[in-house]
């Protein structure tokens, strides 16, 4: 008899299980894809080796769910320019007639939107293993070691792992989300053999954490600590010299450890399949900050015009300059969080103590027996004209009473941004650009509801962030 783990996953399994006709499908769409790019890279005399990547060259990918990666390899004698320019023009010359959007990992790539398929262009270079010219050269002899391991049960499990990340939210390595690749996946699952080994060893992970497939640090772990400074270590098996887990966030690697050992607990398919983030009243907001007597700021702009993973990369800089800025100046921040449409909206949103500060700050200065620093101190705060008390010595050191030159935090970002897009406090260059040619606007909660009423992707991220805690935690 299936205990409810074993009855959950497989449930699971048989939903993300693609029949045969979709692989028939998505095969038919391959030979197309391949042979249009042969085609035109032919007519640049480019000599590219042209073959499938990932998940669905591994037979690993979820049913409905099938992103094809199309490689196109091509000699190591190429400069990096051309390989960019040359090998992304043949790929918008052969789809020209389809939705091409740019994106960009360590270089740029290619998504093309055929037949209602997401499809992945991505150059790289054909080069022999180790002698790696770009991060994507990696990609194939990645494909080809898993295709050697991998056997229908590993598959089965690698795909109840993979719903898993993207029920928690965890799944995805691009800058925007900071969790677990498809490829990551993979070699957890084949490192400690199904679904449930992996959450029942991710229950147990301590910092520095060593998993190693290939054995290259095989009684030798402390090398692996002085090579790597993540608290995840996953060694790549193609390449010793690199960390398949580097790009995840610390704080979504202890949710992973979090979310296992709450579903051993408590089995439930909502770990897979998690119910839609309810939408909180505009009454329930503003009843929820008044409980706790505390305030929203909302920076809100307009588009960037930067690749998705840069435009993320951008908005998660500049909400942790902000946020120590207010902090610097003395704004008590809770939390913070970034926000995009990824088109023409972008928010960055703070939680504080208080938006409005009015009491005297207290300023503590040097030890007594400091001199310099002591005479240096009296002189600059005893007659100042912001200095409400003092200075007096407390314990060892001299206080002073200040007067806050800011008293709220909306009327000092808003000069700070409006100073060069703020790019002196810390604003990253691209917003900093959008802020100074384009504008921008603080808004309280109160002045954001209208925002919140007619934009339902935004209300959805306020009332998640309200909610504050991950989808997983019932």
């Amino acid at each position: 008899m299936l205990n409810l783990i074993d009855e959950i996953c497989f449930k699971v399994a048989e939903k993300v299980t693609p029949s045969k006709e979709e692989k028939e499908k998505i095969n038919v769409l391959i030979n197309e894809i391949i042979s249009k790019l042969f085609i035109e890279a032919s007519k640049e005399n480019i000599n590219a080796e042209i073959r499938v990547e990932g998940s669905i060259a591994k037979d690993t990918w979820l049913k409905g769910e099938a992103d094809i990666d199309i490689f196109m390899r091509v000699p190591p004698t190429l400069t990096r320019k051309d390989l960019e320019i040359k090998c992304l023009n043949i790929a918008r010359e052969a789809f020209k007639d389809y939705k091409i959007v740019e994106r960009y990992a360590e270089h740029p790539y290619l998504e093309v939107w055929i037949k209602e398929t997401k499809v992945n262009i991505v150059p790289c270079f054909k080069v022999e293993k180790g002698k790696w010219k770009s991060a994507t050269d990696r990609t194939p002899f990645h494909t080809d070691f898993m295709k050697e391991k991998l056997n229908e049960t590993l598959k089965r499990e690698i795909r109840i792992l993979k719903k898993f990340m993207k029920g928690t939210g965890l799944y995805g390595a691009e800058i925007k989300i900071g969790g677990f690749s498809g490829f990551l996946c993979e070699l957890l699952t084949l490192y400690y053999g199904s679904f449930k080994n992996v959450l029942e060893a991710a229950s147990n992970w301590r910092k520095k954490q060593v998993i190693d497939v290939a054995g290259w640090f095989s009684g030798k772990e402390e090398e692996a600590y002085d090579l790597f400074d993540e608290n995840l270590i996953v060694v790549d098996p193609v390449d010793k010299s690199r960390n398949a887990a580097a790009s995840v966030f610390e704080s979504k690697l202890w949710e992973f450890v979090s979310a296992s050992r709450m579903f051993l607990k408590k089995p439930s398919l909502n770990f897979f399949y998690p119910p839609l983030q309810k939408i909180l009243s505009e009454k329930e907001i503003s009843e929820k900050l008044s409980k706790v007597n505390l305030d929203l700021l909302f920076l809100v702009f307009g588009e960037i015009n930067a690749v998705v993973d840069v435009l993320w990369g951008q908005l998660y800089k500049t909400e942790n300059a902000l946020k120590n800025f207010l902090k610097a100046n003395d704004f008590k921040v809770f939390r913070s969080a970034s926000w995009s449409d990824e088109k023409n909206l972008n928010v960055i949103l703070f939680e504080l103590e208080k938006e409005s500060v009015f009491s005297p700050k207290k300023h503590v200065g040097p030890p007594i027996e400091k001199r310099k620093e002591s005479e240096d101190f009296i002189i600059k705060h005893l007659y100042a004209e912001d200095t409400i008390a003092g200075p007096w010595i407390e314990g060892e050191r001299w206080v002073v009473e200040k007067r806050r030159k800011w008293n709220s935090a909306k009327k000092l970002l808003s000069f700070y941004l409006s100073n060069n897009g703020g790019r002196n406090i810390g604003v990253a260059s691209k917003i900093a650009e959008k802020l100074k040619k384009n504008g921008f606007q603080i808004l309280s909660w109160m002045e954001a509801r209208e925002l919140y009423k007619y934009r339902e992707d935004f209300a959805q991220f306020v009332s998640k962030f309200i909610e504050g805690r991950p989808i997983w935690l019932t």
